[in-house]
């Protein structure tokens, strides 16, 4: 992925744009697959451990490492918590929609703010408080009211919650990813897979290869090998290319297609109310994440 036969920038931009397509499926190969979030996410781990595993053995990666105690305790804690956000994020979808979940999930940099604000005491500003505000009005919009679609969805707040709950661990992994700057993402993306095939091995059943239907299993594989394993090979791919700020925008096709594959897929209609609740959360995460790109306009467009 390193050699790019056009610009690295335009490399990077298509790497990020097949990365967030391929997030953006990732709740309909979950709800395609029929299967427990437990049997998923081993499956997931497992595959996804093969592909990233056979890419550090590639690139040398293993044998160039010394290995911290750093590592090993960010990496635990980083881990578990990206663990059990697919966990929550899985059953989210179930209760209430892939489009509905993944707006939730988009929550995140609010999440990492308060965790960043809790534990390494960096500064909100009123900026930030009024996007929080922006964004959680929406949260409030969504949660009020069911959606209508074509089959029942129970538990619907409590998948609200669970959204928020993966939104809330995802940014616990961002920030233990914090302290593993000197390493390279794939080795870390690898022992965290590692740490899910050990921790839901006892939830495995491999009758999936022999009795399971035809979809489940391709639904199961899909998700380990390309929405795990080619997947993070685009994201670091782009991310090692692009500016922040780039990035930042572009990650808004994931929530922009879940919703798009609720409406297409699903046959999910969302009420008024709830249509603006997504418009807030994803302006108030824009608001957030896309600051990079409004100082960046400044700074080259208007001061001279």
């Amino acid at each position: 992925m390193n050699h790019c036969p056009t610009s690295p920038n335009r490399c990077g931009l298509i790497e990020m744009i097949l990365a967030m397509t391929i997030c953006g499926t990732i709740g309909l190969t979950v709800t395609l697959s029929g299967l427990p979030e437990t049997q998923l996410i081993f499956f997931r781990c497992l595959f996804g451990a093969l592909i990233l595993g056979l890419l550090c053995w590639h690139q040398g990666i293993f044998s160039q490492t010394r290995y911290t105690p750093t590592f090993w305790i960010a990496s635990l804690i980083g881990g578990t918590a990206l663990l059990a956000n697919w966990y929550f994020l899985f059953s989210a979808y179930a209760k209430t929609s892939v489009g509905i979940a993944t707006t939730v999930y988009n929550t995140q940099p609010f999440m990492m703010v308060l965790i960043c604000l809790f534990l390494f005491k960096e500064k909100i500003t009123k900026s930030i408080v009024f996007w929080l505000l922006v964004s959680f009005g929406g949260l409030y919009l969504i949660s009020s009211t069911q959606i209508h679609s074509g089959k029942p969805y129970s538990g619907y707040l409590t998948g609200i919650f669970e959204a928020l709950a993966a939104a809330a661990l995802y940014a616990v992994a961002s920030v233990a990813a914090k302290f593993l700057k000197n390493y390279p993402p794939t080795l870390i993306a690898f022992y965290q897979m590692l740490l899910g095939v050990v921790i839901f091995l006892p939830f495995a059943d491999f009758n999936l290869f022999t009795q399971t239907a035809p979809v489940s299993l391709s639904a199961a594989v899909t998700l380990g090998v390309v929405h795990t394993g080619l997947m993070y090979v685009f994201l670091y791919g782009a991310i090692q290319k692009l500016e922040a700020y780039k990035v930042a925008s572009l990650s808004f096709l994931y929530p922009v297609l879940a919703l798009l594959i609720d409406r297409c897929f699903f046959n999910i209609h969302l009420e008024p109310e709830q249509f603006f609740g997504v418009i807030l959360i994803l302006t108030g995460a824009a608001g957030i994440n896309l600051k990079a790109l409004f100082q960046h306009i400044l700074t080259t467009r208007f001061i001279r």
